[in-house]
């Protein structure tokens, strides 16, 4: 019996619009009634994330910044913050580029020093809590992420460059919309549904996991109805059990309905 269900956002649960399949709305309080954790991963903020499920929130574990952050019911469950020599040393290589945004994702809102990054983010196709800043040290919370925009394409460009210098020190992946994610060693999607399932006491073999890219990897090797997108690179699918359809027709929905009689 299934048990927890975790699905990636952007590319997954999301159509290509960033519209959310609405027919997940009809499903949440029947995982409540059936004692199944439905938990919302993605790269994304806390506050975009609950921007999606605003009416829901009881019913949803909000799974952030890649793994760095997970909030249930207004509880926080985890959290992985960066030191500042971390921060610092990461932020020094990401300028060596050129062309690239950061990002520094902290638990409750986002900072940049980019306008452009700042109106793409807080526009309502994604929802961020962002702040333009001068310098890093005008940010007074602690930091679980910096984010790399990168509009020249972050897999071709800008990722193979940073996983070399940074690969020992922190976990790097490519997330959505051109994002190149940086967080401790050791945090992941995956790790933090381990944390989760630790919690409610719940096997791989019980979990249904969701997701289209490499920062969804380790979430989907942590179940066993694994499903992987169906425009998923073949890296990524070769790392689930299953291929779901297009995200822009409800493949998540219709795999859920499909795999479990609720």
């Amino acid at each position: 019996m299934i048990k927890l269900i975790a699905t990636d956002m952007d590319g997954t649960l999301l159509r290509d619009d960033k519209q959310i399949d609405k027919e997940i709305y009809e499903l949440l309080p029947k995982f409540k009634q059936n004692n199944i954790h439905f938990v919302a991963a993605s790269g994304r903020q806390r506050p975009s994330l609950e921007k999606s499920f605003e009416r829901y929130l009881e019913d949803v574990t909000i799974l952030a910044e890649n793994g760095a952050y997970v909030v249930h019911n207004g509880e926080e469950i985890y959290a992985s913050v960066m030191t500042k020599e971390l921060i610092d040393f990461v932020v020094t290589e990401i300028k060596k580029l050129e062309n690239v945004g950061i990002l520094y994702c902290g638990k409750s809102c986002c900072y940049t020093a980019e306008p452009e990054v700042q109106e793409n983010l807080s526009s309502p196709k994604f929802h961020y809590n962002i702040k333009l800043i001068n310098h890093f040290d005008d940010i007074k919370e602690d930091i679980v992420k910096i984010s790399l925009v990168d509009p020249q394409g972050a897999s071709e460009n800008s990722f193979p460059i940073l996983e070399k210098v940074l690969k020992d020190k922190v976990e790097i992946a490519v997330s959505g919309f051109d994002c190149i994610d940086i967080v401790n060693k050791g945090v992941s999607k995956g790790h933090a549904i381990e944390i989760l399932q630790k919690r409610w006491h719940i096997a791989p073999e019980e979990s249904m996991t969701f997701g289209d890219n490499y920062n969804d990897i380790e979430m989907l090797q942590q179940a066993k109805y694994s499903f992987a997108m169906e425009h998923s690179e073949e890296g990524v699918k070769k790392c689930a059990n299953y291929v779901a359809g297009d995200n822009n027709k409800g493949a998540v929905v219709t795999q859920i309905k499909k795999w479990i009689n609720i």
